[in-house]
């Protein structure tokens, strides 16, 4: 259950069993609810990874530690909120280094490189592919596209949310987890939906998945603005074939061939077209 503020004042942060947040109808609080963390190979890999990105801060200079906190300082961000802040130099050093080594860059990054300019990416469309034409019987593939080629030079980071029901609007970052990266798409459209299994599992036979596409900057870590596209998809059940002419036998002797529109018997045509 939520309830929408009264006074027109933003709330944050949790006080009690309650959560202060912004929505469509403006500040609100909810109920808290823990949320269940699944555990897995992927995610056991990816923490056990951040968690030496503190070791390699310490390494730093004081000079180049300082360089973060000037670059930090000219790259405000937004809360949940909607307000505007500034990361420190240690949050905005971690997030970039997490970002080269999600995409497959391992080499420690030093002194805060220049601010790199990251082109914006030009839409991004989620079609889902079906087997089958009519009736669709079952979902093949998705395939992700945008209006412009991607820039060589940046990689790509995707994510995607589980197959969630199309009513759903409101996606958290928290929902989506990351299924490529670091991995330019060598055509366009390009599929994804085997890369969204080996995170997500097998697909339900209906529901609508979103899909978050960033460019990193594989020099600073600094990553652009990401764009999101939704495959709604749903479909019947998958036809089964069944066989189209039958045997009929008498003490295991056959006496008659019954198709979908005939009886033969002895091969001579008895009953049908």
């Amino acid at each position: 259950m939520q309830f929408l503020g009264l006074t027109g004042a933003l709330y944050s942060g949790k006080l009690g069993g309650l959560v202060g947040s912004r929505g469509r109808g403006g500040a609100q609080l909810r109920a808290h609810i823990v949320p269940r963390q699944v555990v897995t190979q992927r995610s056991s890999a990816a923490r056990a990874a951040t968690g030496q990105l503190p070791a390699l801060w310490r390494l730093l200079t004081d000079a180049e530690r300082a360089s973060w906190a000037q670059l930090a300082n000219t790259l405000p961000v937004r809360d949940k909120l909607g307000q505007e802040s500034t990361l420190s130099g240690y949050a905005l050093y971690i997030a970039c280094a997490r970002r080269l080594l999600t995409v497959g860059l391992t080499a420690p990054v030093g002194s805060a490189p220049a601010a790199p300019s990251i082109p914006a990416i030009s839409g991004l469309l989620a079609q889902p592919v079906f087997r089958g034409s009519t009736p669709q019987t079952g979902l093949l593939d998705v395939e992700l596209s945008t209006f412009e080629p991607l820039p060589t030079a940046l990689s790509p980071l995707l994510r995607a949310s589980a197959a969630v029901s199309p009513g759903r609007g409101n996606i958290r970052a928290s929902d989506l987890r990351i299924i490529e990266a670091g991995t330019l798409w060598p055509v366009n459209p390009h599929s994804v939906l085997a890369q969204w299994a080996a995170v997500w599992g097998t697909c339900p036979p209906a529901g609508a998945i979103t899909f978050e596409l960033a460019l990193v900057d594989p020099i600073s870590g600094l990553a652009g603005a990401p764009v999101r596209a939704s495959a709604i998809f749903g479909y019947g059940q998958t036809i089964i074939e069944t066989e189209t002419s039958y045997t009929l036998e008498d003490n295991g002797v056959p006496i008659a061939t019954v198709t979908e529109q005939t009886l033969e018997i002895d091969n001579v045509p008895e009953a049908g077209n």
